[in-house]
């Protein structure tokens, strides 16, 4: 059985920040972005059956979430390696099809700085 060390897991969102949205189409999107990324990580057909360890460990101990922003490139490069994407149906402000949001499942933090580290907080 593991050891367990008090792990600092993380989900982090990387929203487009390309697309220029507003406060509240912003916290919608990651929202969806995390619903999907949640029931997904739930599921047995789950890509990530890998982080299911995580992922509850993650849940118990109070599903710590960092929000950065990102260039619509960089989201594409997210995206083709498999992350959770959310991608708008065009009903507001912003075209159809646009990519909002990725997430990643929840690791460990130092895991996903060599990821995501080179990203910095998105702020408003």
């Amino acid at each position: 059985m593991r050891e367990m060390n008090k792990r600092d897991l993380v989900q982090y969102f990387i929203v487009n920040h390309d697309l220029k949205m507003s406060t509240g189409k912003t916290a919608a999107q990651v929202a969806h972005a995390a619903t999907l990324s949640t029931i997904n990580l739930m599921s047995s057909q789950s890509p990530f059956l890998d982080r299911h360890d995580d992922f509850v460990e993650w849940v118990q101990n109070g599903m710590k979430k960092i929000i950065l922003k990102g260039k619509q490139a960089e989201l594409e490069k997210l995206e083709k390696r498999g992350f959770f994407s959310i991608s708008d149906s065009g009903l507001t402000e912003i075209k159809s099809g646009s990519l909002t949001v990725i997430a990643l499942p929840p690791m460990e933090k130092s895991e996903a700085k060599e990821i995501v580290g080179h990203l910095t907080l998105l702020k408003n």
